[in-house]
């Protein structure tokens, strides 16, 4: 029996989908116990499940400017400060119950899609030597300024080799380091005909579709996305789909709309996401990691708002840099970038060769990874803990390596 533990943080939608998509690569084998945990909702306060999920879409949909300047700040912070990065206490919060459940459930394998678990580990690593594996994924095609802080991981998957170096600056050594993709649910790689996927969503075959993308997380600005994109290709026949997810007040603002000559086709949440993008020509999307990897694993050309999150405009710049995307800033450009999709087929081909490029199946490979990896052994792991105690001795721990730094940091001064 392998038992897995998967570590999620809810922060948008995209952790969560990652750490759903690992336990459906095992769903159905009997010899594998899995158990997912929310780390922040369920060992951290309230108040830190709040800033790490509600806090941060409020910022970064409300305030984005002031994200960007925090997220920027800590970028420029040293790989040395990871014990004094301002995630540290919010992590710090969960070891106890962590260690908690890591000790009651004793996992051969903990995964987690977010840094917040890395760190949490690294920092119970401190005191506690572990005997299970330990594997974490990035999620975009940047590093978060906080991943230097989960250093004490034992796997760290990342989107490919273009970030290895970045990955060792930060800490990691190349053995930790696995560049093999960005994980997504399995279903997006199983590719279908475009002529079963056009019958099965009932839309014109011989007419080009646009599918719009904006229906997860704290981003609000889908729906006037499609009504500038139905403005755009006015008088020409197109389908045109429009994924709201959750947001069910956008689904109810698209049903109203009647634009002649489109075939709109307005879905809320669905499980059929592959089936959608089989039948798209090019998908209109934010960058996040998760959704513009889902689009490059189906080979389609994307188009994307610049108007996104500081690590959202380093994944654009990236996907943009290997001709992947496109990118729009406003109305006008996104009316421009539409109809040139829209009108040349060698862009879109060339975009979709480049996307090809980047396809990968990290799941899978995560998947194959934990199957090979050894049970764990807790026979020699104390079973009286006092996990609060536990939790204040792990906090003295990473002052101390605080202070180390600082006092080395004085003497190279003072040295100069």
């Amino acid at each position: 029996m392998k038992k897995i533990l998967i570590l999620t943080v809810t922060a948008g939608n995209g952790h969560n989908a990652c750490a759903k998509a690992l336990k459906d690569q095992f769903d159905g084998l009997e010899d594998v116990q899995i158990k997912v945990i929310d780390l922040v909702k369920t060992f951290g306060s309230r108040f830190d499940a709040w800033v790490v999920d509600k806090g941060y879409n409020f910022m970064a949909s409300k305030m984005l400017w002031l994200y960007d300047m925090f997220y920027n700040h800590f970028l420029n912070y040293s790989p040395q400060q990871r014990y004094n990065c301002c995630v540290q206490k919010i992590a710090v919060g969960t070891v106890g119950g962590l260690l908690k459940e890591i000790m009651e459930f004793k996992p051969d394998v903990i995964y987690s899609s977010h840094f917040y678990g890395a760190i949490a580990l690294s920092d119970i690593r401190l005191k506690y030597n572990l005997p299970c594996k330990v594997i974490v994924s990035c999620l975009d095609y940047v590093f978060s300024p906080f991943w230097q802080a989960g250093i004490g991981v034992d796997y760290f998957t990342i989107p490919n080799r273009d970030f290895l170096q970045q990955g060792m600056a930060l800490g990691y050594n190349e053995k930790q380091l696995l560049p093999i993709g960005i994980p997504i649910n399995k279903n997006i790689l199983e590719y279908s005909n475009k002529n079963v996927a056009t019958k099965e969503i009932n839309i014109k075959e011989d007419e080009p579709t646009i599918l719009v993308m904006f229906g997860g997380g704290f981003w609000s600005g889908g729906y006037k996305i499609f009504k500038n994109i139905a403005k755009a290709v006015k008088g020409r026949e197109v389908n045109l789909i429009m994924i709201n997810g959750k947001n069910q007040r956008d689904f109810k603002r698209v049903e109203k709309q009647h634009f002649q000559g489109i075939n709109v086709v307005n879905v809320g949440f669905t499980d059929k996401l592959p089936s959608y993008l089989n039948c798209a020509d090019f998908v209109v999307n934010k960058c996040g990691g998760i959704s513009s990897t889902e689009v490059i694993n189906m080979s389609l050309p994307m188009l994307v708002t610049e108007k996104v999150p500081a690590q959202e405009k380093y994944n654009l710049t990236y996907l943009k840099e290997k001709g992947a995307i496109l990118s729009f800033k406003n109305k006008k450009d996104l009316k421009e970038k539409v109809n040139l999709l829209l009108d040349d087929e060698n862009l879109r081909k060339n975009m979709s060769n480049q996307a090809n490029k980047l396809k990968s199946n990290a799941v899978s490979e995560i998947a194959d990874l934990i199957n090979k990896l050894p049970n764990a052994d807790y026979s020699f792991m104390e079973n009286d803990v006092d996990f609060e105690e536990a939790r204040r001795e792990i906090k003295k721990t990473i002052r101390k390596k605080n202070k180390e730094y600082r006092r080395k940091n004085e003497n190279s001064s003072s040295n100069r």
